[in-house]
């Protein structure tokens, strides 16, 4: 069944491959244009000296919240085999190219082919290698973004300014970002809230803000959000009559 899940909720589960535990996640990397989640970037345990890995969606195959874990769809040699990322760097899109082409994945900017989203359980690994140096430009952007960047940044209004980005809600069935989480602690007394990601206009990863398509009034006055709390489908009707209101 489908669960809306914080980032930060995603990040304290326990990874496992078939074969083992292979270590934790560290953030999402989503594509800001559709707001769904690419990438998990894992940091491995101690059979890859802590080597940081990409992990699709695609490969997750359940969530179990009785052991706090998740369980991934691939054994440990294929993580070990695949190719290696520098967390420092950007990925660009001939990374990803090899990347799926290694694990024969369809990939994901190919939605009209037949494999998307079922990754073969044990695909034999192929001669691509990522040595060559990453290129940080290509004629087709990715729109890859990190979930642990965009905490944090500062909320615009179209009427000023209004708290931070607390954190990102996920559904962990399609893996789309549906919420932003955002601290109103800025306006006294402040308050947690949801707010759809379909209201964020623009991104601005210089100024560290996100600029929203509501008033402050709007988001202040929403539907409070508790985090301990599951999100259920009234308070999600709650919220969608609030923000349509807001915006009629």
């Amino acid at each position: 069944m489908k669960q809306f899940r914080r980032v930060r909720d995603i990040t304290s589960l326990t990874l496992h491959a078939i074969d083992g535990q292979m270590g934790s996640v560290q953030e999402l990397y989503f594509d800001d244009q559709h707001w769904t989640i690419r990438y998990l970037i894992v940091k491995t345990g101690g059979w890859l000296s802590g080597r940081n890995v990409l992990i699709p969606p695609i490969a997750v195959s359940g969530i179990d919240d009785a052991d706090a874990s998740m369980r991934i769809n691939l054994r440990k040699d294929q993580i070990e085999q695949a190719p290696p990322i520098e967390k420092a760097k950007p990925i660009s899109r001939r990374y990803e190219e090899a990347y799926y082409e290694y694990f024969r994945w369809a990939p994901y900017w190919q939605p009209d082919l037949a494999v998307l989203g079922s990754p073969v359980p044990y695909p034999e690994p192929t001669t691509m290698s990522v040595d060559e140096p990453v290129l940080f430009e290509s004629p087709e952007k990715s729109h890859l973004c990190s979930s642990a960047e965009v905490t944090g940044y500062g909320i615009h209004a179209q009427d000023g300014e209004i708290g931070h980005i607390e954190d990102l809600v996920v559904d962990d069935e399609d893996w789309i970002v549906g919420y932003a989480e955002v601290d109103t602690r800025n306006w006294l007394p402040g308050k947690k809230v949801l707010v759809q990601t379909g209201r964020i206009k623009q991104i601005d990863w210089y100024t560290r803000s996100v600029t929203m398509s509501l008033t402050r009034h709007a988001i202040q006055s929403a539907p409070a959000y508790d985090p301990s709390m599951l999100i259920t489908p009234d308070y999600e009707i709650q919220l969608f009559k609030h923000y349509g209101k807001a915006a009629a």
